[in-house]
């Protein structure tokens, strides 16, 4: 049962590692539906796919450094 629950944790901690950086994805995808709904332009798609992108690449170094600094 230990690892049973182990393993939900993990996988729960991969989506919500960190609320913060959750509620800046979500920020992130509600601007970026915002500004399609009123302007209609195909960068701008490309320009919240890459600002996602960067904020993923940008909470998985932190969160490899906060882990490389607790061991």
């Amino acid at each position: 049962m230990r690892f049973l629950r182990a393993a939900v944790a993990e996988v729960i901690g991969l989506f919500v590692g960190d609320w913060a950086q959750t509620g800046v994805s979500v920020g992130i995808l509600g601007i970026g539906w915002f500004v399609l709904s009123r302007i209609h332009v195909a960068g701008i798609a490309f320009l919240i796919a890459i600002a996602l992108a960067a904020q993923i690449v940008y909470a998985t170094t932190l969160e490899a450094r906060e882990r490389a600094g607790r061991s």
